[in-house]
């Protein structure tokens, strides 16, 4: 028998599943009392308690497990507790002590104490004396194997809290998300049944020029529910991972052609001006889906116009540099505020502004045009220009993912 002390240790009885059924020593204060009918996951720390499965799933599967490191949950701190156990018929005799000499010493304790698990402990004992033999040319690689466990427990453990934060800010982007469609589809629906209501009314006197104006009010009211609706279903696609693009071969000029005849009655309404800027070696042929292109122009045009000055230029530059189309959108307004810069991009985020004629947007556009672009294989930025004015930069591989081909 061993003569060096032993030290604190607890001795307990628990069924296949982890729970205590009979305690036959404790010597620790414990942040959870072992008392019959508690988990034993309870008394180790919590960060510990996947190990703790696995050390009861080994003994389920072997028979025994012995040479555990588990982090014990004290009322004075942590402590690593080393843990040893064999399985009695259906029960598990588990014991925990603050090192391995003395996990033995108990076990030779309880052979003196109790003959009926003589054959038991004395399987355990053998199978720690040689596992201790052959320690000494492994020891290194069970470290190894246990530091590993432990990393992936950890890993684990952060990707956990990084998952619950993600949805805790998944939750509060569905409650702006909410706020956000209530607020800015009541005034316009508001706008429409009071209108709507006025003109049927036919008691109230009013002359054809107040029915268009109000006709007028009543479909730019329903073009900005449209446009908001529609940008809600984009932005649901992407967010669920369903941006699907058809990539087939188009004339780039064509696509820049008709995107500004899109936007030329809108420009038109503030009397402001398209010019085209092109260098040489443009791609003949763009493989791209045409359709979400398109919509990226549009939206970029559209800002423009909205964001610049009445009988100004708005400015389209096309380019190459090395095997990367370059597009930029120049408009002829008061600038971005340098507080939104970094938010354009980023999905209900404030980085919103009235136009020069009050226009308004539904703030999600741009987030829509860089996950767009990014499918693509693009990107895009903003800045301002000196002198007055935004630009925004929209840049796709040549070849690439985009692939961007010449003819």
């Amino acid at each position: 028998m061993m003569s060096s002390s032993a030290g604190k240790g607890f001795v307990a009885f628990c069924d296949e599943f982890g729970i205590v059924s009979q305690i036959v020593r404790n010597e620790y204060e414990l942040v959870q009392d072992l008392a019959v009918g508690v988990s034993v996951t309870a008394l180790f720390d919590e960060a510990c308690h996947e190990k703790v499965l696995l050390f009861l799933d080994e003994i389920r599967t072997n028979g025994l497990a012995f040479d555990w490191e588990l982090i014990g949950a004290l009322k004075g701190g942590p402590i690593t507790l080393h843990c040893a156990a064999v399985r009695v018929e259906r029960q598990f005799f588990v014991i925990g002590a603050n090192s391995r000499n003395s996990v033995m010493q108990i076990i030779e304790e309880m052979l003196e104490l109790n003959i009926e698990l003589t054959n038991h402990l004395q399987t355990l004992m053998k199978e720690m004396q040689s596992a201790s033999q052959l320690q000494k040319d492994h020891n290194q690689s069970i470290y190894d194997q246990l530091t590993h466990v432990n990393n992936q427990l950890s890993a684990m453990q952060r990707e956990l809290v990084k998952k619950n934060h993600e949805l805790a800010k998944l939750n509060q982007q569905k409650n702006f998300f909410l706020g956000m469609v209530v607020h800015d589809l009541r005034s316009p629906l508001g706008t429409i049944a009071s209108y709507s209501e006025f003109l049927l009314d036919q008691e109230q006197h009013h002359s054809p020029e107040d029915d268009r104006e109000l006709v007028a009010i009543i479909k730019k009211s329903s073009e900005f529910m449209f446009s908001l609706i529609n940008d809600l279903l984009d932005i649901s696609k992407i967010e669920s991972g369903n941006l699907n693009l058809d990539i087939k071969p188009i004339l780039l000029e064509e696509l820049i052609s008709g995107s500004l005849e899109n936007s030329r009655v809108l420009a038109a309404k503030k009397g402001i001006n398209f010019k085209v800027v092109h260098g040489g070696n443009l791609p003949h042929t763009l493989f791209c889906d045409r359709p979400k292109i398109e919509q990226v122009l549009n939206n970029l045009l559209s800002n423009a116009v909205k964001f610049s000055h009445a009988d100004s230029d708005v400015t389209l530059h096309l380019s190459t540099q090395e095997n990367i189309l370059v597009l930029c959108v120049d408009d002829n307004g008061t600038g971005l505020p340098e507080d939104i810069l970094e938010q354009l991009f980023i999905p209900f985020s404030k980085a919103t502004r009235l136009g020069t004629r009050e226009e308004k947007g539904t703030g999600l556009g741009l987030s829509i045009v860089r996950s767009i672009l990014e499918g693509h294989g693009g990107e895009i930025r903003a800045e301002n220009i000196s002198g007055g004015g935004a630009r925004f930069v929209v840049t796709l591989p040549i070849g690439g993912k985009g692939c961007l081909c010449t003819e």
